[in-house]
C-alpha cells in the first residue's frame, strides 16, 4: 500500500472541502429565488420610483441641482411609474438622461447628446463610471450621484442591468456578467462622443478624466481590450483608468491589459480576502484579478493591495447611505483618484509592499 504523508493528506481534505462548498453554493442558490435584505427592499419595489419623474416639457435644471449624466441601455417605459426596467433593450439601444436631484426627488431629463447635458453642469474633473452587480437604476443613481457630490467631480455612468429580483442568485450572477459584456460597445460609442467633445474643445477637456470601473464592471474593459474595441479611441484619453476590484479572470490578464493604451496611467485595485470575488472564483473556477492576481503582470499597470485597510471587504471608494463609514486612507485615496492625480507610490508613509510581493499595499 502506498504511504500517503500528512501534508498530502491535509492538501486531499482542503480539497474535498472546497469542492462541497462550491457544490452547496452551485446548487443551494440554483433553487433560490433573490431576496434583498430587508434594508434593500425598498429598492427592489416600485416605491422609489415614487421620488423619480420625467423632466416635464420645457423644464430646465438649475445650475445648483445635483446633478450626474446616465447612459443607460435599460428598457424605457416613459409611460409607467418604473421608467427604466431590470431588462436590456431590445435592440441594444442606449440612451442618456441628466438625473438632477432637486428638494427631495430626481428628475429625469432625456438627452440627445453629451454636449447637451455639459451645458448645464459646473466645469469639474471628470469620472466616467461603470458599475457591477447588483444595481437597479435606482441604486446606480445614488452611488454615481454619491461619488459626484463626496468628491465634488463631475460624473458620467455607464449603467446596465446588473440585478433581476425574478432570478434566483446564481441565475443573477450569470444575467450580470453576459449584460456586462454586452454593454462593451455601448460604453465605446459614449467614449467616443466623450473624446469628440473634447476634440472639439467642449467642456471638460481642460480638466482631468478617470475612468473607474468597479468589479463586474471591468468586464466591459475586458471585451473592449480583447476585441480591440477601442481602436476608435485615442491613446491616453484618460489621465486614469482604473480597475477596481476586477471580477474577470487573472489569468493571462496582462495580454489583452498591456494592449489597452486609453488610460496615460493604469491602476488594478485588489484585496486577496476579498470575499465576494473569492466566492466568484469557486462559481467560475478560475481565480479573480481583484482577489489573487498572479504573474506574468500588465507591465503598463499599477497594482495596489486594498487588504491592510479593508480585510475581507469588497472595496470602500465612496460612502454609502445606510452602511458603515469606509476607512478614512481609502476615502482619500479615492479622492486623489477621482480627481486625477496619480499616486506616489514611493512614498513609504502611505505605502507598504503587496501581497507575495505585487505592487504595493495602501497603508
Amino acid at each position: 500500500m502506498r504511504y500517503i504523508s500528512r501534508n498530502h493528506m491535509l492538501f486531499f481534505l482542503t480539497q474535498a472541502r472546497c469542492l462541497l462548498l462550491f457544490l452547496f453554493i452551485l446548487f443551494g442558490l440554483k433553487g433560490c429565488t433573490y431576496k434583498a435584505h430587508p434594508k434593500d427592499e425598498w429598492y427592489f419595489s416600485d416605491a422609489p420610483w415614487s421620488q423619480i419623474r420625467l423632466a416635464r416639457t420645457g423644464e430646465t435644471p438649475a445650475p445648483q441641482d445635483t446633478m450626474v449624466l446616465m447612459c443607460s441601455n435599460r428598457v424605457f417605459h416613459p409611460e409607467r411609474k418604473k421608467i427604466l426596467g431590470d431588462e436590456m433593450d431590445s435592440v441594444g439601444a442606449s440612451r442618456l438622461f441628466l438625473l438632477v436631484s432637486k428638494q427631495g426627488e430626481w428628475i429625469l431629463y432625456p438627452l440627445k447628446s453629451i454636449e447637451e447635458g455639459m451645458r448645464y453642469q459646473r466645469k469639474r474633473n471628470l469620472v466616467v463610471y461603470v458599475e457591477g452587480m447588483g444595481k437597479n437604476f435606482v441604486l446606480a443613481a445614488e452611488r454615481a450621484s454619491e461619488i459626484s457630490k463626496q468628491n465634488d467631480v463631475s460624473v458620467v455612468m455607464m449603467d446596465y442591468p446588473s440585478i433581476h429580483p425574478g432570478l434566483g442568485m446564481h441565475a443573477n450572477f450569470k444575467y450580470a456578467r453576459h449584460n456586462a459584456s454586452q454593454s462593451a460597445p455601448q460604453l465605446v460609442s459614449l467614449l467616443q462622443e466623450l473624446q469628440r467633445n473634447k476634440q472639439q474643445g467642449k467642456e471638460w477637456t481642460t480638466v482631468k478624466w478617470t475612468l473607474f470601473l468597479h468589479s463586474m464592471g471591468n468586464i466591459l474593459l475586458e471585451r473592449i481590450a480583447k476585441e480591440q474595441l477601442d481602436s476608435v479611441l485615442s491613446p491616453g484619453l484618460f489621465d486614469i483608468v482604473a480597475l477596481n476590484a476586477p471580477c474577470v479572470n487573472q489569468r493571462n490578464h496582462h495580454l489583452w491589459l498591456e494592449h489597452l493604451a486609453l488610460g496615460k496611467t493604469i491602476l488594478v485595485h485588489y484585496n486577496h480576502q476579498d470575499k465576494q470575488l473569492n466566492g466568484a472564483m469557486l462559481l467560475l473556477f478560475h481565480r479573480q484579478l481583484g482577489a489573487r492576481p498572479h504573474f506574468p503582470l500588465a507591465r503598463n499597470a499599477h497594482y495596489v493591495d486594498f487588504n491592510p485597510i479593508l480585510g475581507s471587504l469588497h472595496s470602500a471608494f465612496v460612502e454609502i447611505p445606510r452602511r458603515p463609514p469606509i476607512p478614512l486612507r481609502s476615502k482619500q485615496y479615492f479622492r486623489r483618484l477621482f480627481h486625477g492625480q496619480v499616486p506616489d507610490f514611493s512614498d513609504s508613509t502611505q505605502f507598504g509592499k503587496g501581497w507575495k510581493g505585487i505592487g504595493v499595499s495602501l497603508k
